[in-house]
């Protein structure tokens, strides 16, 4: 099916934020797209939800998609060492892909790229709407071969955020062009005595597809939290590698920048004041489209967004409640009603994500969410999406993250102070999608994140826990009427 081509004078109200792994699933993206507006899928983790819905019997036939893949060698690779026709037994592990390194193997980055092709391809299936990907600055390991999959599956718009994406601007070109291209990497070098000068993460197209083939690059947003980040984007990038902005603020759910004033209550909730507000004329006199994040959710966030300029409003926490989310039906009712009743909260936890980045946590029980329950979690750092970058004494480079094992930690050269209060976000955010990583008679648990308009949800019922991403469409826009396919 034709797609329809990117118009930045013609673009939609609503823009579907990019969640969690797998939470904005490809159905969610299809859902939204299909009725008009801007479907995101999240790119982080994807590898890994491919290979534990392989092993789970592949519900979506991801194998069919594979089918499409330009590089059958690695299509072939997957579906004979993770597909399991029956699924998986009871208490059964899933087999787990090597932990990308920071130097990757380039099947590594062939999995990235081949898993990020079939979600965007599912999405895009049955309408000719915008689809995009989402992705965080901050896990440079993953952009580049997530990027190269969905460009090959012809995304339509990158949103990247949890940092300063200009390096990822550059790429994106340069992957469009079948040109290796490198992002640079944060590395502590404090444990060796002759550091290189700089440490970068390499990806090169040829090493997927020979030869790599010439591609139109997919709309740029990059998320930001302030008009600051904006302008200096906008002052040091061509004019055409930014196609609009995305500005996200405190209460969007998920990760948050940190405050501008690096005050923290006592109990590590981050204190938010007059110097975190964006200011949105400087936004507007850029001249490119915006779109405003974080407590927007709302026929008066759109109302607001509108008057100052913005093209619309980017939505997540509404969504990820719907029934097309990638959270398990049973759970997403159980969220439902705790939110109606009062007994699930949200707090802004300054501790609990090793980035070091805030994160909105929604207090229900038996999850991570709970600090008594993530307290008690034995560490284990299987996945390591998170892990950041060192060099040991030899100067190899390795990676590290704080909610690992403390003695690993501290044995890589980590401060013991990093590890108090981290959780495995990694295996929570996989729990949370229905794909619990199980350890003999132990289950990894979930740690659900949202926003703030999630404290006062307008839609379903303690005693009807349930609604669709038509149902979030129809009361942003006020819309009585079912919106249309």
């Amino acid at each position: 099916m034709p797609r329809t081509p990117f118009n930045p004078d013609a673009l939609p109200s609503i823009l579907q934020g990019g969640m969690g792994v797998a939470v904005s699933s490809w159905e969610l993206a299809r859902a939204v797209a299909s009725a008009g507006e801007i479907g995101v899928i999240s790119g982080t983790a994807i590898d890994s939800v491919v290979v534990r819905e392989l092993q789970d019997g592949d519900p979506y036939n991801r194998r069919a998609v594979l089918a499409d893949y330009p590089d059958q060698e690695i299509a072939e690779h997957l579906i004979d060492r993770y597909y399991n026709p029956e699924g998986r037994a009871e208490n059964q592990p899933y087999k787990l892909l090597p932990i990308h390194r920071f130097n990757p193997s380039v099947k590594s980055q062939r999995v990235l790229a081949a898993a990020t092709y079939t979600e965007i391809r599912l999405a895009q299936q049955g309408h000719t709407g915008l689809i995009g990907i989402n992705l965080m600055a901050k896990l440079k390991r993953y952009t580049l071969p997530c990027l190269y999959g969905a460009m090959l599956a012809d995304v339509d718009i990158a949103c990247i955020g949890a940092g300063i994406p200009m390096e990822e601007a550059r790429a994106i070109r340069a992957l469009a062009k079948g040109e290796a291209t490198s992002l640079r990497l944060d590395v502590d070098t404090s444990q060796c005595d002759e550091p290189a000068d700089t440490y970068t993460y390499d990806f090169d197209p040829a090493d997927v597809l020979s030869p790599p083939p010439q591609m139109e690059p997919p709309a740029f947003f990059p998320i930001v939290s302030s008009d600051t980040l904006a302008r200096i984007l906008h002052l040091k990038l061509p004019e055409e590698f930014v196609q609009g902005w995305v500005i996200e603020e405190p209460l969007a759910g998920g990760h948050n920048a940190p405050p501008r004033s690096k005050e923290y209550d006592e109990d590590g909730t981050p204190i938010y004041g007059e110097r975190d507000k964006p200011n949105y004329d400087r936004v507007k006199k850029l001249g490119k489209p915006f779109y405003l994040a974080g407590g927007y959710g709302s026929p008066e966030g759109l109302a607001i967004a509108e008057s100052v300029g913005a093209t619309g409003i980017q939505v997540g926490s509404l969504f990820s409640l719907a029934d097309e989310s990638g959270y398990p039906k049973h759970e997403k009712h159980a969220l439902i009603r705790g939110l109606h009743t009062g007994e699930v909260r949200i707090r802004t936890d300054g501790m609990v994500s090793p980035t070091g980045f805030p994160f909105k946590v929604l207090t229900a029980p038996q999850t991570l969410g709970i600090p008594e329950q993530y307290q008690q979690r034995e560490r284990i750092c299987d996945l390591g999406y998170l892990r950041t970058a060192y060099v040991d004494k030899k100067g190899r480079i390795f990676g590290r993250c704080p909610a690992e094992p403390v003695d690993d930690y501290v044995r890589k050269g980590g401060d013991v102070e990093d590890t108090e209060g981290r959780a495995c976000l990694c295996n929570a955010l996989l729990a949370n999608v229905g794909h619990a990583q199980q350890r003999d008679d132990e289950v990894e648990l979930r740690l659900y994140t949202g926003g703030d308009t999630l404290l006062n949800l307008p839609l379903g019922s303690a005693d009807d826990p349930q609604y669709t991403a038509d149902d979030v469409l129809a009361y942003l826009k006020k819309i009585t009427e079912p919106v249309p396919a």
